[in-house]
Formats: C-alpha cells, sequence, structure tokens
C-alpha cells in the first residue's frame, strides 16, 4: 500500500460524514478508513479483545467504544488541517507493522506500541530535525545503499541498520559492525557518544563521511526529502525491507514536512577505518570505574594509519560471504 491510497480514500468519502468501509480484506486485522461524524479523516480497527486506551492530542483524537455486535472500535482521527499526508503515513505503518501479527493480541501490541511513537512526532509536528541528525540520517542512508549496491540484499540491508533503535552502531551485518560518522568539509575531529561505540572485539570499521550544508543553486545539491524519496523508491520492490526502514526513520523523529524540501545537503567523499586491538579508543578497562559516561572526541589526522581502502572493507566481506 501507498499513502496515496489513504489520501485518495478520504477525499473521495469527503462529505460522507460517518461513512467507514473496510480497508483490506486480507489484512489479519479489521481496520477501516473513512470520514468521522465531525468531518475528520479517520482509521478504525475493530477487535475482539478490548484494545488499550490511547490518548488524544492536539493533532489526534481517538475514541474507543463498544459495539453492538460485541467487538470493540478504537478510532481515530485527525484533527489539524494540513496533516493528511502525516496522518496517511501514521495510518500506513499502524496497518503495517500489524500485517504479520500472529494472532490479534500480538497485532493490537504492535499498533499500539506504532501509535504511541507516532504520537510523539505529532506533538513536534512543526519542528524540523536539527542539522547534525539530518546529516547522521543522509550518511547513514547513503551507507545502506552503498551496501546493497555492494550486493547485500536490501532485508538484511535495513534490518542490520540498527542505530535508529538505540545500538551502540550504526550497522551490524553478520560479518562486521560500521559505525557512521558524518562531518563538515575541513572539521578535523569526529565525536564518539559512548563508551561502547567502539568497545566491542569483533570485526568493525569507523567510517567517515563528509555532509555540507548547500543550496538549491548547488548542482550537486539535493533536499532532505528528495534524497529519502530515491531511497524508499530504491527499495520499494521489497516490501519488508520498505517498511522496516519507515520505522527507522520514525525512531530516528523524521516524518515527511514540506520544510525538508528547503534544507539541501552535499555530500562528499567516504573514508574507513579498521577499528582493531590498536586502534585508539576508550573502552572499560582503561576508564575508571568512577567514571559512569563517556563522550570524546579523535582527531582524523591521528587515526591515519588505520585508514584502509574500500575495496579492503568489501574483499573482506566477499571472502567471509564465500566461506
Amino acid at each position: 500500500m501507498r499513502t496515496s491510497d489513504f489520501t485518495d480514500k478520504w477525499n473521495e468519502f469527503r462529505g460522507q460524514n460517518g461513512y467507514l468501509q473496510r480497508l483490506d480484506p486480507t489484512h489479519p486485522m479489521d481496520f477501516f478508513i473513512g470520514v468521522s461524524q465531525k468531518g475528520y479523516d479517520e482509521l478504525a480497527l475493530m477487535t475482539v479483545i478490548e484494545p488499550a486506551r490511547l490518548t488524544s492530542s492536539k493533532a489526534l483524537e481517538v475514541e474507543k467504544g463498544i459495539r453492538k455486535d460485541g467487538r470493540w472500535a478504537t478510532q481515530i482521527y485527525s484533527i489539524e488541517q494540513g496533516n493528511q499526508e502525516i496522518f496517511a503515513r501514521l495510518c500506513l505503518d499502524l496497518v503495517e507493522c500489524s500485517s504479520n501479527c500472529k494472532n490479534e493480541a500480538d497485532g493490537l501490541s504492535s499498533v499500539t506500541r506504532r501509535y504511541l511513537a507516532w504520537q510523539r512526532l505529532f506533538a513536534r509536528a512543526k519542528e524540523i530535525l536539527p542539522t547534525n541528525i539530518l546529516k547522521g540520517l543522509i550518511g547513514e542512508i547513503a551507507f545502506a545503499k552503498l551496501l546493497i549496491d555492494r550486493g547485500f540484499s536490501k532485508d538484511e540491508v535495513i534490518a542490520a541498520w540498527v542505530g535508529p533503535d538505540g545500538a551502540d552502531r550504526d550497522f551490524v551485518m553478520p560479518n562486521a559492525w560500521y559505525e557512521n560518522k558524518a562531518i563538515s568539509t575541513g572539521k578535523d575531529k569526529v565525536t564518539i557518544s559512548s563508551l561502547n561505540q567502539l568497545e566491542i572485539d569483533s570485526k568493525g570499521f569507523l567510517t567517515v563521511v563528509y555532509v555540507d550544508e548547500s543550496s538549491s543553486t548547488d548542482p550537486n545539491a539535493f533536499n532532505v526529502k528528495s534524497y529519502i524519496d530515491a531511497f524508499r523508491n530504491e527499495i520499494s520492490d521489497a516490501p519488508e525491507a520498505a517498511n522496516l526502514f519507515e520505522q527507522k526513520l520514525i525512531s530516528v523523529g523524521y516524518i515527511d514536512k514540506k520544510p525538508y524540501e528547503s534544507i539541501y545537503f552535499v555530500k562528499g567523499d567516504r573514508f574507513y577505518y579498521e577499528v582493531n586491538a590498536t586502534f585508539p579508543r576508550l573502552v572499560t578497562k582503561n576508564v575508571p570505574t568512577e567514571i559512569v559516561e563517556v563522550r570524546y572526541d579523535l582527531s582524523v589526522a591521528g587515526i591515519q594509519p588505520w585508514k584502509i581502502g574500500e575495496d579492503q572493507i568489501w574483499n573482506y566481506q566477499s571472502i567471509e560471504k564465500i566461506i
């Protein structure tokens, strides 16, 4: 499904207040789409099990009630004008996140968790992510694209992108992990945000990509939304990866907004550094136990002895995959 499937239906039903239509008869959960009695865009879920009570907000109104047939209805309305595209993205995510549920209880649990995440995003609907977060997001999507171009499956790559889920490292592949850092051209340091980020004995690499703010007049620049949309299109033929990608974006705090069409970046070269036993890093054994939290900077010039070529990365991966 696409977000346009929702917006097209709402626009088709406009004026038919109180009308609901089953969204997808093949879906394991009974979702309905329509327009509320007050004329709001609506997504409804009918269940036998009583659902948790979801709270309303300035942007979303939720009603829970029992129907004449004994089933429970959870009805979610978008009550702020101009939010239709964002609400469509929310609805699509709720439907997709429960598409493979084992039973109704499992589906309800998935929907509840996703709704709570979206509610936090709607509370910040007028905010945009800070530049450093956007640069990091672009750098990580660029690396995901690089992995796909190198022959890894889309499902494997998006599943391996665990940074948005709160993991210490951004990508954990079967044979190696990768911590990505996006920095501005000319910057001479990268920040390691925790003691655990590089504290692991398994094969791993620090990658540094240069991402700079730019403008629409730069022929090499791209805006944030177009960059993300292009990657969406690239993985659209892998439904599980595409759905998981949307969930990762939500975890980062990204939802499509008009301002992202006016924020431009240009992406430069990427460099690789092998994090081995001699790599300069702070680990538990060389930090006093009284220090419980660590954040430190690495000199880009200082870690040049650990710099390796890109081909070395992929040759290593290829050999490991064959073995």
